[in-house]
């Protein structure tokens, strides 16, 4: 994962280098995906440090707006309506076209749709995010949370949860209406742990400072009993989801079981990773790592790569 990101000019800068090695993104693709098969996991693992890099520097870790933003969230949207990068490609391009063949070519159509529609959704939604930044004061907690369930970028994650476990379940049991709840729910339990975790980072993002512990603490909340609050709608989530799928599970195939079983991961695999792994929301690193303004260039291996396709 590592090897290809810089292979890809990923990392050219030393911050995001170190940034990444922190990070530790491995061990949440193998806590989140245990089953996958190796070149679907390795094909998920270039795609999770790629997410988070071009997240950070798209959105979170830069200003709001710069004159950059549009050129880069339409390049993801782009490569996936077109598979082909374009001209003079932004950071990043060429390795999210690397991604996307790789899934072309292990998924079939439908599969593959799900997760651009996914990713479509992100690149989308960021911009609501960017809304939302720019204002004065603060969103609802309603409407943050349908950004939040989009810019999480939990969506394609949880569309390779059947392929990774026992198989692909077709559309009518994919967008049934209980299995999207069931997904719902994985996403908002990550979602809102996330805004917990990252809550330190984030206050010194220059992009990315809102989240529902902050939303909740404008309403007149303290630090504390706002955290608590996101805690226990954690655990209302989550016994959602422990409900509907008991209901479900009786009567499922193996296939949807799967599924089912590849969404509880997600859920236990994100937790695991920020309590054991990760040192990406460590407080000794936060001065250094929530700032990323300036660490995108165009990287040598990208120039090296449009020169070779121009001769």
């Amino acid at each position: 994962m590592m090897e290809w990101a810089v292979k890809q000019g990923l990392l050219e800068d030393d911050n995001l280098r170190q940034q990444a090695a922190r990070g530790h993104y491995g061990f949440l693709i193998s806590r989140c995906y245990p089953n996958a098969e190796y070149e679907l996991l390795q094909a998920i693992a270039n795609y999770f440090i790629w997410f988070f890099l071009c997240d950070d520097l798209f959105i979170d870790r830069v200003e709001s707006v710069t004159s950059e933003t549009l050129r880069n969230l339409t390049s993801v949207i782009d490569v996936l309506d077109f598979d082909s990068a374009r001209p003079e490609p932004v950071y990043g391009e060429l390795a999210w076209l690397d991604i996307c063949r790789r899934f072309r070519r292990l998924l079939d159509a439908e599969h593959f749709e799900r997760f651009a529609q996914g990713m479509r959704l992100w690149a989308s939604s960021a911009g609501l995010q960017i809304l939302h930044h720019l204002r004065a004061e603060s969103i609802g907690m309603r409407e943050y949370r349908t950004i939040r369930r989009h810019t999480g970028g939990m969506d394609p994650c949880t569309s390779l949860q059947d392929v990774a476990n026992h198989g692909p379940i077709d559309a009518s049991e994919f967008h049934d209406y209980d299995i999207q709840k069931l997904r719902h729910y994985a996403n908002n339990v990550v979602c809102w742990s996330n805004d917990v975790h990252s809550l330190i980072v984030e206050a010194y993002q220059p992009g990315q400072f809102r989240n529902m512990v902050t939303i909740r603490a404008a309403e007149g909340f303290t630090l504390q009993e706002s955290m608590d609050y996101v805690a226990a709608c954690v655990e209302a989530e989550i016994a959602r989801f422990v409900e509907l799928s008991n209901a479900i599970l009786p009567h499922a195939n193996t296939r949807v079981a799967g599924m089912i079983a590849g969404l509880q991961d997600s859920m236990r695999g994100y937790q695991d990773w920020v309590e054991q792994d990760t040192l990406r929301y460590a407080p000794e690193f936060i001065m250094n790592d929530a700032d990323d303004r300036g660490r995108i260039v165009l990287p040598s291996r990208t120039r090296e790569i449009v020169g070779e396709s121009k001769s």
